[in-house]
């Protein structure tokens, strides 16, 4: 059965040091079975008297939206694969990169981590994603797979819009909880999403 794998990410990939950067960077993967709209995402809207069409965006979302999000996705079935770049601590190589290589290059190695039978039949929706950096994805995936040997992962690899797609928004949220802990931040929603990831790769 085809499942729905949703990219999203946090902070920028801009090196440390730069006016307004982030002090991490994180890519979320998240893995639901439906490509459909989410009716904890709809109680979550619906209790706080938000339109339907409202955004879940988890940095522009208020501390009681956060509580209660987190709290009703525990019904969800997905699971996340992430990976947290500190930049502090970056190889010389890879800071030198420009923001979407470094995106695409961590991307490709966090989906390569997976088993590639678990995703070969496998849809990924990724953010607000220019036809340039689909391409170049999944021409990163292509290569790196085949010299390996193993199979490609995904059919297909798509733009997504998060303003219409439920599962980005949790691709948001779950990345922002990620970034907010190795942040070091009081607000701490790590612990209520553990259980519920399969990879959490640390650079």
């Amino acid at each position: 059965m085809t499942q729905y794998h949703f990219l999203d990410d946090s902070g920028d990939p801009g090196l440390r040091g730069a006016a307004g950067s982030s002090s991490h960077f994180v890519l979320a993967l998240v893995q639901l079975p439906e490509r459909a709209s989410l009716a904890e995402l709809a109680a979550v809207r619906q209790a706080f008297y938000l339109p339907p069409w409202f955004e879940i965006k988890y940095y522009k979302t208020k501390l009681r939206h956060r509580s209660m999000f987190f709290q009703v996705i525990q019904a969800i079935p997905f699971r996340i694969r992430a990976v947290v770049i500190d930049k502090a601590n970056i190889a010389p190589y890879f800071s030198g990169m420009r923001g979407q290589d470094l995106m695409i290059t961590y991307a490709a190695h966090l989906i390569l981590r997976a088993n590639p039978l678990d995703l070969a039949g496998d849809v990924l929706i990724v953010d607000d994603a220019t036809p340039s950096f689909v391409r170049a994805l999944r021409i990163y995936l292509s290569r790196e797979s085949r010299a390996a040997r193993g199979v490609r992962p995904f059919k297909k690899v798509v733009s997504g819009d998060s303003r219409r797609e439920d599962g980005l928004q949790l691709a948001d949220m779950v990345a922002g909880a990620i970034r907010h802990h190795y942040a070091g931040d009081s607000e701490d929603y790590l612990p209520q999403i553990a259980h519920k990831i399969v990879d959490l790769w640390e650079v």
